[in-house]
């Protein structure tokens, strides 16, 4: 169903009207159409559902499979009469498309044996192909035109020029697979997980020596794109705020002076500038680049939602946290969330969790509207953040964080005495490196809560020495992660005080003496 989901949202009515062919339109009230109208308009989740609805409950769950088989093939073919001149499309886009829907017609063509056209359609696309660099495709289309000249036609002159340009582009091709391999191996640690990983700067300047060669040799797109990404991760890797602002400005000068519209490297380095930005405390400057990268984004794409996450952070670090609320609305209301993976939608439950304790604490106000906010519940919010709660040196420590904030909210606290005692050992073993210092300090400000007795004059007095070393050691000098503190502890420090009162509490043989 979430194919079938993907493929209908991609495939909007307005561009299947347009096709009178292939059975296009579908009948009105045909099981067709109210399929594919109930998918688009999210009326089915499940395919359960869908066969409800359409079959009477019968259960026919063969005919559904077939009518679902059918409504995917028709909107796979549709793909191929998307009009990709539309303005949403920059230049870039419009090339990769076109070249590569030219490609799939060349390639049926020659199994036709429509030899004449597919070679004349194929000198079309190497010349959009070597514009925008498609090393890839451009290695391809030479080796389908160097054995035609040589096998066809024997033409000697020809086969030469296109067998040349062949190895030219199979090299930026090898060049380019490689630079990919060295990225991937060093960016896998990150995809589950925040926590910081000073391995990584080893591993990362070892691999951008490996290509010192292939940069001297060739100037393609895809290299460089990721040559830059991995000299990121050498400075990323070990928190060098300023040192990556520079290679970000160095990216984005590069592919700005492409002869095409590279979006996609320029969102990626103006997004990392904002990162850093937020870490180095430069708020105007990542209001600007914030800016910059807005204009570049296409709606309801990945990198979309990643803008809005940092945008989300930029927000609450900024104590704009009405905005930061909007941010997230949003993201979540958006028809294309649930199409994200797993890990990106539980790092957005986790920063509801944030809003939501905002909102008690009245630094925000929720729309009535928002079932899903207004519904939130600890419990659910833990069962649904399975993954990070893996992260140890991580978001983990968000999600422990505001757990126990919760319970000392709504005064809680023999279950805030039992989290927060539990975390002195999660300490011991997980927060001991430089990178994780501050959220160290913050969970051992917590653990002077109950031994305090949750007085709120006593836990400010015996938590005084933690709050001074994490005031000595701000967020622009940690390493950490900066998905992990949500909230800068210091402001987390003054809500979780105010929620105190000044009188003691204990606990006695289960009871509450307060």
């Amino acid at each position: 169903m979430q194919a079938l989901k993907e493929l209908a949202l991609i495939v909007n009515k307005n561009k299947i009207r347009s096709i009178e062919m292939m059975s296009y339109p579908f009948g009105d009230g045909s099981k067709l159409s109210a399929l594919y109208e109930g998918v688009l308009e999210g009326a089915f989740k499940t395919d359960e559902e869908a066969i409800d609805q359409l079959y009477d409950k019968e259960h026919n769950t063969s005919a559904y499979r077939k009518l679902k088989s059918t409504l995917r093939n028709r909107l796979l073919n549709t793909l191929f009469f998307i009009d990709v001149k539309q303005p949403s499309y920059n230049s870039y886009q419009r090339a990769y498309y076109e070249c590569y829907r030219d490609w799939a017609a060349i390639k049926i063509l020659l199994g036709k044996n429509a030899r004449n056209a597919a070679i004349s359609l194929g000198l079309k696309v190497l010349r959009y192909a070597e514009k925008y660099e498609f090393s890839f495709l451009c290695m391809e289309v030479c080796d389908m035109l160097r054995f035609h000249y040589g096998a066809i036609e024997g033409d000697f002159k020809k086969f030469e020029a296109y067998d040349q340009q062949y190895q030219k582009h199979a090299g930026a091709a090898q060049y380019e697979n490689q630079a990919k391999e060295l990225y991937l191996r060093l960016v896998i640690h990150y995809v589950n997980g925040r926590s910081q990983n000073k391995d990584a700067h080893q591993r990362a300047r070892a691999s951008f020596q490996q290509l010192q060669t292939a940069l001297g040799n060739c100037k393609t797109h895809d290299l460089y794109l990721y040559a830059f990404l991995i000299k990121l991760i050498i400075h990323t890797s070990v928190g060098n705020h300023e040192e990556t602002v520079e290679v970000c400005e160095e990216a984005i000068r590069f592919f700005s002076k492409k002869g095409f519209e590279a979006h996609v490297p320029l969102q990626i380095f103006y997004y990392q500038q904002l990162v850093c930005h937020i870490q180095l405390r430069q708020f105007e400057k990542g209001r600007a680049a914030a800016e910059r990268c807005l204009n570049l984004m296409e709606e309801g794409g990945y990198n979309w939602f990643k803008y809005l996450e940092l945008y989300f952070i930029l927000s609450m670090h900024t104590r704009q946290y009405q905005q930061a609320y909007e941010v997230y609305k949003q993201a979540i209301g958006h028809q294309r969330f649930s199409f994200l993976p797993e890990n990106v939608q539980e790092l957005w439950r986790i920063y509801e969790a944030y809003l939501h304790y905002l909102s008690i604490l009245g630094k925000l106000q929720a729309g009535t509207e928002e079932a899903r906010f207004s519904k939130f519940r600890l419990g659910r919010f833990l069962n649904e953040t399975p993954i990070f709660s893996q992260d140890k040196q991580g978001l983990n420590i968000s999600i422990l964080i505001i757990q126990i904030l919760f319970f000392i909210l709504k005064k809680d606290y023999g279950q805030a005495g039992d989290r927060i005692q539990a975390i002195e050992q999660y300490c011991h073993r997980y927060l001991k490196k430089d990178d994780t210092y501050r959220s160290n300090c913050f969970m051992k400000m917590l653990l002077h809560i109950p031994k305090a007795n949750f007085h709120k004059a006593a836990v400010l007095r015996q938590a005084s020495g933690y709050f001074g070393k994490l005031q000595a050691f701000p967020i622009e000098i940690s390493n950490q992660a900066y998905e992990v503190e949500i909230i800068p502890y210091e402001d987390l420090w003054e809500m979780a005080v105010q929620s105190l009162e000044n009188k003691f509490f204990r606990q006695r043989r289960g009871l509450a003496l307060g």
